[in-house]
């Protein structure tokens, strides 16, 4: 039990402490701390991973600590005002052994056998043999949950048990935060607060939202670092209330962590990121430290991955050489974010990248409609028909994100692109694996949807906070703070 609490305090504290440093204030330090904290561990672990560093989680979880804990430090020698708040850090200390208890006494898990390949991942980074795995575990399991639950094997178990649930409240935390910190402005306290009860209520009572708490899996931290990427991307453009610096700190230590939770993050992420990149009214560094952390976290994974494929005496996948290829083009994208000219048509750039999308999968479909026809018929199936036990409510979520279209929000697009152009990139990915997706909750594309849930949650709940019906907020010029800047 106190090896998890020290782990779990080395990721909240060491995050906290940066987040602080960033500029980040009130609750937004431990919220958006924990966040950071986590994706610092992964983004340490990785570091070790892929370097001749030891690998010992012992080592993650001091650097996770230390290097945070030295800047708050050294910015506090040089007169930054960073505020020491005991109280705070006990609630916070007391928080992590409570739930640490509580989840140890009443263990409950789903696994699968993708969870045990995880679990094994992680066993060999604990013992500093990650470079034993193979082709056949490493390219679909990558290192990002195995590093979450390496550290439970200091003390001879397999797994730690409170991550993935903690990992849940962190989502919520997160989602009620970024909604409080949006529209305190707009909206009166009764108002606001009934309105993130109520989203956090229709998350919890989510069939598969209570499942993905206690699944051994990676695909609810994926929906977390979503999370911090598109809403920390809409806020940036959107609010004043939060520094900008710490949203960018936590993105960029987001978009650093994810890419090594899953085999399409880099491809997804920079969809996800695509209209901060394009949006004018952030700033050129702040875009290229989020591109540049993107590209080479892509090309340290594919290199590795290239490694792990020529040791085992095999060819290297084509994946393998295409994301390299893209990592390498992101780098080279960051001059151009001094290019005006292409940026005063950012809005025509994202229409061109989800008319791409839907137009490779018209062409794969022509070549192989079978995969296509079975996928759709399998989603239909999942989604609509309960065999993906989500019960009604993705679809009553989609009927609100309808709803939501009608209204005008501010940057809209900063929180529609990215669920309107996964729904053709999900379909790509069938003909990527080069298999239909199937029908049953345990389906590829089932599990993925709750990566993007709370991000449409935030989209839906937004539009009920801060927009106007689009026809009225024409005429009505009184509250220009709720008229979009870009529908």
């Amino acid at each position: 039990m106190i090896l998890e609490v020290v782990f779990l305090l080395s990721m909240v504290l060491g995050g906290s402490a940066l987040i602080q440093v960033a500029g980040a204030r009130g609750l937004g330090v431990p919220v958006l701390g924990a966040v950071a904290g986590l994706a610092l561990y992964l983004c340490i672990g990785a570091l070790q991973v892929l370097t001749p560093i030891t690998t010992t989680p012992l080592l993650t979880m001091i650097l996770t600590a230390a290097i945070p804990s030295a800047l708050w430090l050294w910015r506090r020698f040089r007169g930054a005002v960073l505020p020491v708040r005991p109280l705070w850090a006990g609630i916070i200390v007391a928080g992590v052994v409570a739930a640490v208890a509580l989840f140890r006494a009443l263990p409950q898990v789903a696994w699968s056998y993708d969870s045990l390949q995880y679990l094994l991942n992680g066993s060999l980074i604990a013992n500093n043999s990650i470079t034993i795995a193979t082709s056949g575990l490493l390219p679909k399991r990558l290192i990002g949950v195995p590093e979450l639950h390496a550290a439970a094997n200091l003390g001879g178990e397999y797994y730690v048990q409170s991550i993935t649930p903690l990992i849940s409240v962190l989502v919520l935390a997160l989602l009620s935060w970024m909604l409080w910190e949006s529209l305190a402005t707009r909206l009166n306290k009764r108002a606001l607060l009934l309105l993130i009860v109520g989203g956090v209520l229709f998350l919890v009572s989510m069939n598969r939202f209570v499942f993905h708490a206690f699944y051994l899996n990676g695909h609810l931290l994926f929906a977390l670092l979503m999370l911090v990427i598109v809403g920390g991307g809409w806020m940036l453009v959107s609010t004043e209330s939060v520094s900008k610096t710490a949203l960018v700190t936590a993105m960029a230590l987001s978009i650093g962590a994810v890419v090594f939770v899953r085999a399409e993050s880099p491809i997804l992420v920079f969809l996800v990121l695509l209209p901060v990149i394009v949006d004018r009214s952030v700033s050129v560094l702040h875009k290229s430290i989020l591109l540049a952390i993107l590209g080479v976290a892509t090309i340290a994974w594919q290199l590795f991955m290239a490694a792990v494929y020529r040791a085992d005496g095999l060819s290297v996948e084509f994946s393998v050489w295409g994301l390299l290829a893209f990592g390498v083009l992101m780098l080279a994208a960051i001059p151009l974010l001094r290019w005006n000219l292409l940026m005063k048509r950012g809005r025509m750039l994202l229409l061109l990248a989800e008319a791409l999308l839907w137009v490779a999968l018209i062409v794969l479909a022509l070549r192989e409609p079978l995969i296509l026809r079975e996928s759709l018929s399998a989603t239909f199936q999942n989604v609509v028909m309960g065999a993906g036990s989500w019960g009604v409510s993705l679809i009553l979520l989609a009927v609100l994100l309808v709803v939501a279209s009608f209204i005008a929000v501010p940057n809209s697009v900063n929180l529609r692109f990215p669920l309107t152009s996964f729904v053709p990139l999900g379909f790509l990915l069938a003909y990527l694996r080069d298999a239909a997706y199937r029908v049953g909750d345990g389906d590829s594309l089932n599990r993925m949807w709750i990566q993007l849930v709370p991000v449409a949650l935030f989209y839906v709940l937004i539009a009920l906070g801060v927009g106007q019906w689009r026809r009225s907020s024409t005429v009505s010029q009184a509250k220009p703070s709720s008229v979009a800047n870009k529908a």
